[in-house]
């Protein structure tokens, strides 16, 4: 995705807030790893939309 958009779609999830990241621990367990964030998502997938 260009940067801009990245940026925009960020701006608008914004930070998590305390019940989201009280969460992340289950997630990791449930998924055997870390959660990651969207803009690492971005990153790994933005040749898929160009």
């Amino acid at each position: 995705m260009p940067d801009p958009v990245v940026a925009a779609t960020l701006g608008i999830l914004g930070t998590p807030t305390p019940e989201e990241q009280r969460i992340s621990p289950d997630v990791a367990r449930l998924l055997g790893r870390a959660p990651r964030d969207f803009a690492d998502w971005a990153q790994r997938n933005a040749a898929a939309f160009r």
